[in-house]
Parts: structure tokens; sequence; C-alpha cells
């Protein structure tokens, strides 16, 4: 996380227009987030025995700094309404406050605060797949195949969260808390420093589509 943290700032720092100073920005942030998260467990902190099971709280916290940044990243890269990007950013706070709520509740309350969360997850993908696609290739033409596939990584990538959640000692204990570490920490790697990785290549592509239909627009009033 730290060093796609440096990646990300070296990147804003030498980015050469404001979007592209943007992006990388958004993305340093995220991943300064997730390398504290991680330090703070190596340290041994952000965690507590809770109802006779480890609780790592420091992750919902975390995440409920570093994912509102992630999701300016759509709002940015489609150009979405204050309205939708509003929507977005309080549908995931409930998302992880109630998830919260279950990782610190006792069984089977945590259940019914998991299936809340889960309502909440089911929101933000209808708004992701219906809405903010919409928004986004409307305004801007030509990106519908260049959005489809950001989202549906973006998507992939977070429905592994609640399947992680109800496997792991906040759910059913299927897992153990060893392997809960390990699939938590390969997801945070791919959805921040991956999906950061894809969004810069989204943005280059959305840019070489721009350019594109500009070289275009000559010949199509000649014609």
């Amino acid at each position: 996380m730290a060093l796609g943290a440096a990646f990300f700032g070296f990147g804003a720092h030498s980015a050469k227009t404001e979007g592209w100073r943007k992006l990388y920005t958004l993305s340093f942030f995220i991943c300064l987030i997730a390398s504290a998260l991680y330090l703070s467990m190596a340290l041994g902190q952000g965690q507590l025995m809770l109802n006779d099971r480890p609780t790592v709280w420091v992750r919902y916290i975390t995440w409920s700094l570093s994912t509102p940044l992630l999701l300016l990243i759509f709002a940015f890269l489609g150009h979405t309404s204050l309205t939708l990007t509003g929507s977005l950013l309080g549908t995931n706070a409930f998302m992880i406050a109630t998830g919260l709520a279950g990782a610190l509740s006792p069984d089977p309350i945590n259940y019914i605060w998991y299936v809340v969360s889960c309502a909440a997850y089911l929101a933000a993908v209808y708004l992701l797949l219906v809405p903010f696609r919409h928004e986004a290739e409307r305004n801007r033409p030509r990106t519908k195949k260049v959005f489809g596939q950001l989202v549906a990584v973006h998507l992939i990538l977070w429905t592994a969260y609640p399947i992680v959640w109800i496997l792991a000692p906040t759910g059913i204990d299927a897992i153990g808390q060893d392997f809960e570490t390990m699939f938590y920490t390969i997801l945070d790697i791919s959805s921040k420093v991956g999906f950061g990785l894809l969004s810069l290549n989204t943005y280059s592509k959305i840019e070489h589509i721009g350019a594109a239909t500009k070289d275009l627009e000559p010949t199509a009033s000649l014609r």
C-alpha cells in the first residue's frame, strides 16, 4: 500500500494536466489511508476481543475514509451529478456503518446488521449499474465499453467483501482469522492499488476517445 501511495503521489506531483493530477491525488490518499491500516495491524493495534471473537475495528475506520475517495474517482471519470455522487457516498457510509455494527454485535444480532449492510450494498450496485452508467455515457459519449469494464471490475471486487465477512469470525467463522486477513489483504490491494491503476487506464482511454472524436469533427462538418 505504501509503494502504491508513493507511485500515485509521484504521479500527482509530475502530472501535466489538472485531470490527471486529480486522479493521481485521489488514488494516493486511498493507498495512504490503507497503508495506515496495515501499519496499525502490524503494530498489534486496531483490534479487540468482543463477543468471544477478534474484531479488527480499524478496518471499518479506514474503509469509511478510503471508499468515499474511490467513489469520487467514479464521479470524476463520469462527470456525474452532485445528487448521484451524494447518493453513492451516503449509501456507502451507511453500508460501512452497519457492517461495523454487525462486527461489534453478538450472535444473532450480527446477522441482522449484515443483512441491512448487504441491502445498502445492493443499492450501491444499482446506483453504479443504472444511473451512474447512464450519466457517464451521456456525459462522455462513445465510452460505454470503457465504463462497463470499470464498473464490472469494481463490483466483482466489492462483492467479495461481504462474502469474506460472513465466512470470517464476524459471521459463521468458517475460515478463521488468518484466512480472513489474507483475503481482505488481497482484496484491499486489488481494489485500491489495482483499481487506481485501472482508473488511470480508463482515463487514458477516455482522453484517446475524446481526441479521436475531435479529429473526426472537421470531416463530419465537410460532409
